[in-house]
């Protein structure tokens, strides 16, 4: 019999936060992972659920947390950088190396612990986080605009492996989610093009057909449909929540 447990990755704000709310509100005991101790233990205190305290760029770290967790039917891989604003010849190894570590290898490493337990089980559901920037070329964010692409050939590939074991596994790709992520974001920008901070989100905004942030609430509520029985044939799937991002 599945687990009724979910283990998401960066869960102490934004989007992983909206989750861990949305599958604790769905009868999952969720194990809220993160960084960021005192938020998480916060939203872990809120939701009746379990903290776990992860560095994702640290593969040790990886492994205690799924060691921790224990059996799992929800794997959301959620973790992710922005890595840096600038050109290519202005972006060190070191830089591309630590926004691949956290937004591809952490993923791979959770998916890689979790499949044979979820194979053992009898199925299970991860969903992992693309974005819209894995659609598109990115200027000067070519780190992370080439990451969330690998996500998407991850997720893809993964699902054909697992999917007769019972294991669907899809990607999400939200267009700029309202918070503290894509305010930073939003200001390097600004500093990197010289514009007021008032036109630089308003550029990031022109590009979705809402002029709206994505709020974070609405991909939690995606996670917890994916998660659901209604999902059953949905798998290696990229569903866009981008107010129409083109």
């Amino acid at each position: 019999m599945l687990p009724k447990r979910a283990l998401i990755t960066a869960s102490a704000n934004g989007i992983g936060a909206a989750t861990a709310r949305a599958l604790a509100a769905e009868g999952y005991e969720v194990v809220v992972s993160d960084i960021d101790e005192a938020a998480g233990e916060a939203v872990a205190k809120e939701i009746g659920g379990r903290f776990v305290r992860c560095d994702l760029a640290q593969a040790d770290q990886i492994e205690a947390l799924v060691a921790a967790a224990g059996p799992v039917s929800v794997l959301v891989n959620n973790g992710g950088v922005s890595g840096p604003t600038a050109p290519v010849p202005d972006i060190t190894p070191d830089e591309w190396n630590a926004t691949f570590a956290v937004n591809v290898t952490a993923m791979f490493l959770a998916c890689r612990l979790v499949v044979p337990q979820m194979t053992a089980d009898g199925g299970g559901t991860i969903v992992n986080l693309s974005s819209a920037a894995g659609k598109i070329g990115y200027p000067n964010r070519s780190p992370y605009a080439a990451s969330k692409w690998a996500v998407l050939g991850f997720t893809a590939s993964l699902a054909r492996e697992v999917a007769t074991a019972g294991i669907r596994v899809n990607a999400i790709m939200p267009a700029s989610v309202r918070g503290p992520r894509i305010q930073s974001v939003i200001a390097a920008y600004a500093d990197r093009n010289a514009l007021p901070l008032a036109e630089a989100e308003a550029h990031y905004l022109a590009r979705q057909a809402t002029k709206a942030f994505v709020e974070p609430e609405e991909v939690a509520r995606t996670i917890v449909f994916l998660a659901s029985g209604a999902a059953r044939s949905i798998n290696g799937a990229f569903l866009p929540i981008d107010g129409g991002f083109d």
